[in-house]
């Protein structure tokens, strides 16, 4: 199997996903993980995917073609390695942080989290407004590895919420057995 990342992105409308899902599709092609997601009104979505050895990539990247002219998506498609053996794929802590929107916080927190050897898995961010006041809310699944101490980890975030003046909140991620 021949595996691809495929991205892209256009203002929001219905059917981008059925546009987009048909094409692959129509190729025979496998999605194994995905994200698709509204940022504003702008529609975003990355996903892997596999498709046979005897796949036709050309007609593939064709038919993206004719989605791009149909929905205004912008699209991008690019073949990809295996997935190395090595790479986390499970976050084991969740951390959420709120306070009032300034430069900064995605950068300063996924800063700290680097310097650990932390590994972002997910991060999502808004900012709301409430009258003249904009807060702002990030939300980040993680892989701690075992050679990061929980301790310390706690403890560079509570410095970075001094530091940004905001609330850090850290928990692990509780197991569940899928259905």
């Amino acid at each position: 199997m021949k595996r691809y990342a495929l991205t892209a992105v256009g203002r929001d409308r219905p059917g981008i996903v059925a546009a987009v899902t048909k094409a692959l599709y129509e190729h025979d092609c496998n999605i194994e993980d995905s994200s698709m997601t509204i940022l504003e009104d702008e529609f975003a979505i990355i996903l892997v995917m596999t498709m046979p050895e005897k796949g036709d990539v050309a007609s593939l990247e064709k038919a993206m073609k004719d989605v791009e002219k149909k929905t205004g998506l912008f699209i991008n498609l690019k073949e990809i390695p295996a997935p190395s053996a090595a790479a986390p794929t499970k976050s084991n802590y969740i951390i959420t942080l709120h306070g009032a929107d300034k430069a900064g916080i995605v950068y300063r927190t996924s800063k700290t989290l680097a310097d650990l050897g932390v590994n972002i898995t997910d991060l999502e961010t808004k900012a709301i407004r409430s009258g003249d006041e904009k807060a702002y809310m990030m939300v980040l699944e993680v892989f701690s590895p075992e050679k990061v101490k929980i301790k310390e980890l706690e403890k560079q975030l509570k410095e970075l919420e001094k530091s940004l003046g905001v609330t850090i909140r850290i928990k692990p991620v509780e197991e569940y057995e899928p259905l």
